[in-house]
């Protein structure tokens, strides 16, 4: 049940664990502005831990599990959990027992690569591309965010998540009745994020 929900610079981490194996997976680190805190939570010995760089804790937060409720006490099941950020935050641990079962660590700092629509399709003349003017290799912890919205409209409409490289298409026809569109496509290292393009397309 949560409790209330607080501001700030947080991750959601999603994930797995296997308490029988002691192993366990961190599936998606996604930065927010907003966490929640949970009134019932039970401490079963799955822990989030943060350290910096230099391997020093910064955080250690027991996760709530999540299981079939066919099986309330299953060994398996699943977890997601919000955790602080602060610039020193290196890498989150998932910890259960005393053994780390997976790791993530922040994406690394490298130039964003410079992002273009493509040429319009004389097939599909509703579908914009949009792709990395160079050679854009994948990086481990880096993943993009594509958001589309009418020109004149005042909220982002989220198309894609976790894509490892801007590469991606818009179908305009779900913008009915709009002569352009604006397109922004957010950069993520798992703990903060930043926009790496925007720009307006009119058709």
């Amino acid at each position: 049940m949560a409790t209330g929900i607080i501001k700030g610079q947080f991750a959601h981490v999603v994930g797995t664990f296997d308490l029988a194996q002691r192993g366990g997976t961190i599936d998606y680190v996604t930065p927010v502005g907003t966490a929640t805190e949970s009134a019932d939570l039970e401490d079963q010995g799955i822990h989030l831990v943060g350290e910096d760089a230099a391997g020093n804790k910064l955080f250690e937060k027991p996760v709530n599990p999540q299981r079939n409720s066919c099986a309330p006490h299953a060994q398996r099941g699943t977890f997601e959990e919000f955790v602080p950020v602060s610039p020193q935050l290196n890498k989150i641990r998932l910890v259960i027992g005393e053994s780390t079962a997976a790791e993530f660590r922040r994406g690394a700092q490298a130039t964003a690569a410079a992002i273009s629509f493509g040429a319009q399709l004389p097939d599909a003349p509703h579908r914009l591309s949009l792709s990395p003017t160079g050679v854009a290799a994948a990086i481990s912890g880096i993943s993009y965010t594509v958001q589309a919205k009418p020109a004149d409209a005042p909220h982002w409409q989220t198309l894609a998540v976790g894509l490892p490289t801007p590469h991606a298409e818009i179908d305009v026809n779900q913008f009915p009745g709009s002569k352009s569109v604006e397109v922004r496509v957010m950069k993520s290292d798992g703990f903060t994020e930043d926009e790496v393009f925007r720009d307006t397309k009119n058709f």
